[in-house]
């Protein structure tokens, strides 16, 4: 783990290496709590951890949802492109016969 010493989180770039530390070192989950705890971390309760577990899932099935309807709007333009592609040749095809038949009619 890299600790980093900085004025503020917009100036990210300004940020100097403050400490490294050897997560393996630490074997047991208590001397990793006390670690963190002593670099300044503060230990979640489970109430806290469960309530950001719960908003990291609304923000991904929200964002799923999003997708999910970016994608269809996709497919019916698509689908619309399409559509005006094919009656566009219909047209054509009709508007090609049709003079045809006043070529065949003139003669």
């Amino acid at each position: 783990m890299t600790i980093y010493e900085g004025e503020s989180v917009d100036t990210k770039d300004d940020w100097e290496e403050k400490e490294q530390i050897v997560l393996s070192d630490y074997k047991t989950k208590e001397e990793m709590h006390a670690l963190m705890v002593e670099k300044g971390f503060q230990l979640k309760s489970k109430e806290e951890i469960e309530a950001m577990k719960l908003q990291k899932q609304k923000e991904a099935a929200e964002e799923k949802k999003l997708k999910a309807e970016k994608s269809e709007k996709r497919r019916l333009e698509y689908e619309s492109r399409q559509k005006e592609r094919r009656e566009s040749e219909e047209r054509t095809m009709k508007l090609q016969e049709e003079q045809e038949a006043m070529k065949k009619e003139e003669l």
